[in-house]
């Protein structure tokens, strides 16, 4: 359990904190925006939920990376 708590202090960066909120600000605003456009009503929400999950998941994975000794 350790070695796997290491292991996401050591890769989960800066960079891959922005990678993961900037692919959840895609997920939440432009392909949420295309499906609802072309009426796909069920798929806009599922882009909707992911989208929030990763904006908020990568910040807070990197908060609990941070803290990690």
């Amino acid at each position: 359990m350790n070695s796997i708590l290491k292991a996401i202090k050591n890769y989960y960066t800066v960079y891959t904190m922005f990678l993961v909120v900037g692919s959840g600000l895609v997920s939440y605003f432009i392909d949420y925006q295309d499906m609802k456009r072309k009426k796909y009503n069920k798929e806009a929400k599922i882009s909707k939920t992911i989208g929030t999950i990763y904006i908020f998941g990568g910040i807070i994975l990197f908060i609990l990376a941070s803290f990690i000794d």
